[in-house]
């Protein structure tokens, strides 16, 4: 403790270490070394730096007993005994560099595994934490310096607190000496040393004092001593035996001087026997301070152990640091809350506004309560961001619309509407059907005659969306329909669309396609599937589905040069194909599962007997079933061909949804029902239900407006057996007749209700009744046969 406490070491030499041992490791993990080599790094940091630490430690100590001992040399001429006991006393240089080594090593490796730690865990975790963490480390840090301080700053108090007691206490002894002098005659106490040593022999000067509560009080003669309470100084002995020869002119000047000198206590002597038994002895290695006076022959020494002079130092030490790490932890929780409730808080508040207004509610404002006038001008730059964004994303979603329902008109222009088309060929029955999502996909479908025996169609799906993929889509649909129409065989037509538009587009588009020529009078059916959904083929009126699982080659602009292989089959009548795209079995409901491929395989199951237009729309009312309530995420586009069977036909008729309008309707149908000898009672039916239909769309589906919206009508007549489909689409309010409650056969007369049986008897008298919600459009049909 006596070199620690030295300025020079306490102070100076751990400044100089803390930044050789900062800057010795941050060179070690410069390049961020693996496990191994740090650990053969920190090793040598700790044995290089507890070094030059032991050896700074050793020279500030050797300087500090040297300065302390130098009056031994001006008085003596050289080195005494005590001082090279001191000097001895500073330890084993191996033993403290060796035992550093270890504890500098150890103590970094557990640091750095902590700072790993803590930056890991901080990347993770809010300022709060972060503000709450490094805080803390603050307080420990200080914490310690303090520690260090305090034990340095009640050492120094202590010694300078024992050298004043020392004093006041030499004081009062030399003052009752004085006294004692002046009872026997001042002069003769001062010239003659016998009558000194006569007087003090029976005198009470030091009664009273122990070594327990005083430590040790020495009076000499000269150099014989006369009273004492310390049996290490036995009285009658003389100075030099206790302390050596040497030692007498030093005693006599440090008596002279007044100054306290640190001492080796309870050491009796200092010959080499003692000076090697002083390694062994952990009473002799106790530093003591002592301080002399003198007055005339007489001498008076008191000495203090370190045990009694720092007996109060670890109470006084740990009262300073608890007292002030109690105020440390009271600053660090005032902080906290401080930081939490002017900053942690509005941050977080800020942070939930934010969060809404990024899961796209602009309507929302952030707004932190009485907060400072930096979050109130923060919070009011972000709302006015956010204003001026609603404005750019409405600007910005009515441009979108108007390109969108440019790019549906572009899709839905382009596609044929006319069914059945080629009414004058009656070797097959073609129906196809595209529903555009709000983000038009490219869907589209083609059928043209290529001569007067040969049918060409395909069905595609164009990568691009909007306006570009409109657009791409109709150059994809003309290149393929004009090399098609030439009579181009089917595979070099699609290689050659590939090469020529899809592969040298600058906006990386490309195109799945299914294409395919039928030769209507043979049934001959050339197809090439590149990169397209498996169509499917039915067997027969009535029979079974099977995949036709061949591609023919490679997605439309893949590659600038692709091989096509087309493949062909030969159709027998009452066979039907079915097309589709993306948008029927990767269509999602609201718990985001997928249509699929084994739901499209048990609809077509339970539905193998509808022709091309049935077909088409049943399987389009299924998949709007199953999605109902989730948004289109693809266009729906599906085309059915059926070989060797007359195409149906049709009619239609769109008028405003006003009574006055009934009669057209219904002649419309009556029309084509007599036309194919319909039975009147069939006729009566058809006729009813109609009218009922129609009656509730003009009463009800626009009655929230103040004029009424339209009404389309349009009819199928299928024959073998024969039958008609009615269809009643209209734009009003959702109804679906077919959900609604049959009403209940009343016990009496009186209890019968008048009205509601109309929905009741269509359902009744017509062999089916179906509806779908096609986007905005009710869309309710039935069919009756005869």
């Amino acid at each position: 403790e006596k070199y620690f406490v030295s300025p020079a070491n306490s102070i100076v030499l751990c400044s100089i270490m803390g930044f050789l041992l900062g800057l010795f490791f941050a060179m070690a993990l410069k390049n961020d070394p693996k496990p191994l080599r740090r650990g053969v790094y920190f090793a040598i940091v700790s044995v290089f730096a507890s070094l030059i630490a032991s050896l700074g430690f050793f020279v500030f100590s050797f300087v500090n007993v040297l300065m302390q001992g130098i009056g031994d040399y001006m008085v003596e001429g050289d080195l005494s005994q005590n001082m090279l006991v001191l000097i001895a006393s500073i330890g084993s240089f191996g033993i403290q560099w060796c035992a550093d080594a270890v504890l500098v090593f150890v103590f970094s490796l557990i640091a750095h595994r902590l700072l790993d730690r803590y930056k890991a865990l901080r990347a993770g975790v809010g300022v709060n934490v972060v503000f709450k963490t490094d805080f803390f480390v603050v307080v420990i840090v200080a914490f310690s310096v303090l520690w260090a301080v305090s034990y340095v700053y009640v050492t120094r108090d202590a010694e300078l607190e024992t050298n004043k007691e020392l004093s006041e206490e030499l004081d009062y002894l030399v003052g009752r000496l004085e006294d004692l002098e002046r009872e026997h005659g001042n002069e003769s106490m001062d010239n003659n040393e016998n009558q000194a040593r006569e007087a003090l022999s029976g005198s009470t000067l030091i009664k009273g004092y122990t070594m327990e509560a005083d430590g040790t009080v020495v009076v000499l003669v000269d150099s014989e001593i006369v009273l004492s309470n310390n049996p290490a100084f036995e009285v009658g002995e003389i100075a030099t035996d206790v302390y050596g020869d040497s030692r007498a002119g030093y005693l006599k000047q440090l008596a002279q001087s007044g100054d306290m000198e640190q001492i080796l206590y309870y050491v009796q002597g200092f010959d080499e026997e003692t000076m090697e038994s002083l390694k062994n002895v952990p009473s002799a290695r106790e530093l003591g301070y002592m301080k002399i006076r003198q007055d005339g022959p007489c001498y008076i020494m008191m000495a203090k152990p370190s045990s009694m002079v720092f007996q109060t130092r670890s109470a006084t030490t740990s009262w300073i640091v608890i007292s002030v790490l109690v105020i440390l932890v009271a600053v660090y929780l005032l902080a906290a809350n401080l930081l939490k409730r002017i900053v942690i808080t509005p941050i977080n508040m800020m942070n939930t506004s934010l969060a809404k207004i990024t899961d796209g509610d602009l309507d929302e404002r952030v707004n932190v309560p009485h907060a400072t006038t930096e979050f109130d001008s923060l919070s009011e730059g972000i709302n006015t961001t956010v204003t001026a964004l609603k404005g750019w994303i409405g600007e910005a979603e009515r441009r979108m619309k108007g390109d969108l329902a440019t790019a549906k008109t572009i899709q839905e222009s382009a596609l044929p509407r006319t069914f059945p088309p080629f009414p004058e060929v009656d070797a097959f029955d073609i129906f196809a059907s595209m529903n555009a999502a709000k983000e038009v996909g490219g869907d589209f479908y083609d059928f043209f005659l290529i001569d007067d025996h040969t049918l060409g169609f395909l069905i595609a799906d164009v990568s691009g969306k909007g306006i570009p993929g409109a657009l791409f889509m109709m150059a994809a649909k003309t290149e393929l329909e004009n090399f098609m129409s030439t009579g181009m065989p089917l595979d070099e037509a699609v290689a050659t669309v590939n090469h020529r538009l899809c592969a040298n587009n600058d906006a990386g588009m490309f195109v799945t396609v299914w294409a395919a020529t039928l030769d209507y009078a043979t049934g001959e059916l050339t197809y090439v599937n590149a990169g397209h959904n498996f169509p499917l083929l039915r067997h027969g009126s009535g029979g079974e589905w099977e995949w036709l699982k061949k591609k023919c080659g490679l997605f439309l602009g893949t590659f600038d040069v692709a091989k096509y292989r087309q493949e062909t089959l030969t159709l027998e009548p009452g066979d039907e194909l079915l097309l589709y795209t993306d948008g029927v079995n990767e269509a999602f409901n609201v718990d985001e599962e997928e249509y699929g491929n084994d739901r499209l395989e048990a609809f077509l199951a339970a539905h193998n007997d509808l022709h091309a237009r049935e077909m088409v729309r049943s399987l389009r009312a299924d998949v709007a079933s199953w999605a109902e309530g989730a948004e289109q995420s693809d266009d729906i586009t599906i085309l059915a061909l059926e070989y060797g069977v007359a195409p149906e036909v049709t009619g239609s008729l769109t008028v405003p949804a006003v009574l006055d309008n009934l009669d057209a309707v219904i002649g419309l149908v009556n029309t084509e029902l007599n036309k194919r000898l319909c039975p009147p009672v069939i006729r009566n039916k058809v006729e009813v239900a109609l009218e009922e239909l129609f009656v509730n769309v003009c009463r009800y589906a626009y009655a929230d407006q103040e004029k009424p919206g339209e009404v389309s009508v349009e009819y199928i007549y299928t024959g073998n057996p024969s039958s008609i489909t009615v269809q009643i689409t209209d734009q009003g309010v959702p109804f679906d007749p077919i959900t609604r409650e049959d009403p209940t056969k009343p016990s009496n007369i009186q209890e019968a209700k008048i009205g509601g049986l109309g929905i009741f008897m269509v359902k009744k008298s017509m062999d089916d009744l179906s509806y779908i919600r096609d986007g905005n459009n009710n869309v309710v049909a039935f069919r009756k046969e005869w």
